[in-house]
């Protein structure tokens, strides 16, 4: 399997995840530990995996980025992904830095919200954009 499709089914076994968790009901979700957990780690997964990818589109396209927020940028520069979809992975990265970096106690809640929210479906756009773009390309 290749790199690319390797990333997609990352992302996507880690969306299924996150979906499953998120179906909680909020107050079922903030009260297991087991849950709160695998979300932050799915969020983490997601990111990582995406922006990995990302790192491979950018080659393609003869680029290279420094950090994650500006691999989904510069996706949504060159029309791969669409804005909408960028600014929601922006904020998907500020929360995996959040979780991997602890820049502050980790808010389960944000992350339960934000994939409620149109995360989960900002990242299913992503695979969707991204595959459009790598069908194109042959």
């Amino acid at each position: 399997m290749s790199k690319v499709a390797n990333r997609i089914e990352e992302i996507e076994e880690a969306l299924r995840e996150l979906e499953e968790l998120t179906s909680m009901d909020q107050r079922s979700f903030l009260k297991s530990r087991t849950a709160r957990f695998s979300a932050r780690y799915s969020i983490v997964q997601i990111v990582e995996a995406s922006a990995d990818l990302g790192v491979l589109i950018l080659q393609i396209e003869g680029e290279s980025a420094r950090s994650y927020r500006e691999i989904f940028k510069k996706l949504a520069l060159r029309g791969i992904i669409s804005v909408s979809t960028f600014e929601v992975m922006a904020r998907l990265a500020s929360l995996r830095n959040m979780v991997v970096h602890r820049y502050w106690e980790v808010d389960d809640l944000r992350i339960y919200r934000e994939a409620r929210s149109g995360g989960l479906e900002a990242i299913r756009s992503f695979i969707r954009e991204v595959k459009a773009y790598l069908s194109e390309k042959g």
